[in-house]
């Protein structure tokens, strides 16, 4: 390779490692100084929302109709679904660069709210900017091994990060979960006790001091891994946080 040839590399290189972390660092400083949060407090604080729903979309229907903006998402399930957003936009709403396209994030929510895309629409709104997520550990494994299709990601002991269109994400078993530095949005699928029992998680988010101001308990109804043996688990982790629900602020 000729010098003035790895010299442009090397800029090229630069250049989109700059870019990469000027627009993590403004999708995360936006979503920070316009965060909305509610009455916050650990778990099984009285002050705390509550509420058991059927599925995904309406979590993010009560993120929604509650303001949330800018928040962080702990996400706990038995898998992370995966799909190219790319897919989801008509041809005809494209437009060549620099143009945006003209209003994505309202055609996502009202075509494409699915218990696979909810995240992603929540992302889109700017009711989240970040995710953690809590998985088996063989999930997070395969999440690993697939993490270097990514142009920023990490692997570690403690889990995996990977970064997608400007929204950061973690991948991590419960017993590594410690907690975040915010209040966040908690939302917990009945598809995780297939592997684990519901004393555990609990156990777990009071030892890790996660506070928030909305616990959000689907029962994912129609997922393939859900059966009622994994509902009644998660009818016992309500209980275990108890059945009231301070209103939505």
């Amino acid at each position: 390779m000729q010098p003035s040839t790895t010299r442009r590399y090397l800029i090229s290189s630069l250049t989109v490692v700059f870019l990469t972390v000027a627009t993590l660092f403004g999708i995360d400083s936006f979503g920070r100084n316009s965060r909305v949060i509610g009455s916050t407090g650990i778990i099984h604080a009285q002050n705390v929302y509550r509420k058991q729903v059927d599925n995904p979309k309406d979590a993010y229907r009560i993120w929604r109709e509650a303001g949330y903006r800018g928040r962080t998402v702990i996400f706990i399930a038995d898998r992370w679904e995966s799909f190219d957003p790319g897919e989801l936009i008509p041809a005809q709403m494209f437009r060549a660069y620099p143009l945006q396209l003209y209003n994505t994030a309202k055609l996502l929510e009202d075509d494409y709210l699915n218990g696979t895309t909810f995240l992603y629409v929540a992302s889109m709104n700017k009711i989240c900017r970040r995710i953690v997520a809590i998985l088996p550990e063989s999930e997070v494994d395969r999440i690993g091994k697939m993490a270097g299709k990514s142009k920023d990601y990490r692997v570690s002991n403690k889990g995996v990060y990977v970064s997608r269109q400007g929204f950061p994400r973690w991948y991590m078993t419960g017993d590594k979960f410690a907690g975040v530095d915010e209040p966040a949005l908690l939302y917990v699928g009945a598809s995780y006790f297939k592997h684990a029992e519901p004393e555990e998680l609990y156990r777990q988010l009071r030892a890790s001091g996660l506070q928030t101001d909305c616990v959000i308990l689907s029962n994912e109804a129609g997922k393939d891994s859900v059966t009622p043996k994994e509902v009644a688990k998660l009818n016992k982790f309500a209980q275990l946080i108890g059945n009231y629900a301070a209103p939505l602020p």
